[in-house]
């Protein structure tokens, strides 16, 4: 019923304007021309009230900050690392910035190396052998940001073998509740942190987060990781389709 009346109102506007346009003056009410003037009319009513996205606002995922390969003194792949704290599961992502400023009080830096990890970045570490990781992507924490890696800056300079300084990282993160990479044996990885909630990775794959202790402190929390999910699904997009191109051009060059 709008649209008729909106219709209708168009063709008289249309209608007074004849008299004023030697061009529409001569045409029936109804020729192909006038109906086609109307319709015009009403595309850029629907346009005005449908605004086209501002290019200008980038979509949060787009935001992240991120690291190339070698940025911490190590070949972590060809693929960017995400860094940013913003990718992680709310509840996590605090226990993190508490380990950053507890071992801060304790003279010590930390830099975070990756945060928010893709299957396609996994699957490129699991390429790289055994001793980057054992697990393919969708079986790590990292891809359900639950999982960190940091290292420690001394002087300036990624230190990724001093057991003593680890020791101190590891214990603190342990206070705060989070599991330690520097209690595996295979592989021995102390700049890694995660923590569950006692949920397995198969529930994750399934979409069953941990269940949050002091729930109400987090009101927002399902809203946060619908969130969450979609920027991680385009980030999934974005460095699948790369690892698409990049073995495409593996295979042409055989």
């Amino acid at each position: 019923m709008l649209r008729s009346a909106l219709l209708a109102f168009f063709c008289c506007i249309l209608t007074l304007a004849q008299s004023q346009t030697s061009d529409l003056a001569d045409l029936p009410p109804f020729a192909p021309e006038y109906v086609e003037s109307v319709c015009a009319l009403m595309r850029s009513f629907e346009a005005a009230s449908h605004p086209a996205p501002d290019p200008a606002i980038v979509p949060e995922w787009q935001q992240w900050s991120t690291v190339e390969n070698f940025a911490f003194g190590k070949n972590r792949g060809a693929m960017a690392m995400i860094t940013d704290l913003d990718a992680l599961h709310p509840y996590f992502r605090e226990k993190v910035t508490a380990l950053i400023e507890a071992c801060r009080a304790k003279g010590i830096e930390l830099a975070i190396v990756e945060t928010f990890r893709t299957r396609a970045k996994q699957n490129e570490y699991r390429s790289m052998g055994r001793i980057y990781t054992r697990s393919n992507g969708g079986k790590s924490k990292h891809q359900y940001g639950l999982a960190i890696d940091v290292v420690p800056i001394v002087d300036s300079v990624a230190t990724w073998h001093d057991p003593v300084i680890w020791k101190k990282v590891g214990t603190a993160g342990e206070r705060l509740g989070l599991r330690w990479g520097g209690r595996w044996r295979h592989p021995y990885d102390p700049g890694h942190f995660e923590w569950t909630g006692g949920t397995s990775t198969a529930m994750l794959e399934h979409g069953i987060f941990p269940r949050v202790p002091n729930a109400e402190v987090y009101p927002c929390i399902d809203e946060e990781l619908e969130d969450l999910k979609i920027s991680w699904e385009a980030w999934e997009a974005e460095q699948a389709a790369i690892a698409e191109v990049r073995k495409a051009s593996k295979n042409a060059m055989r």
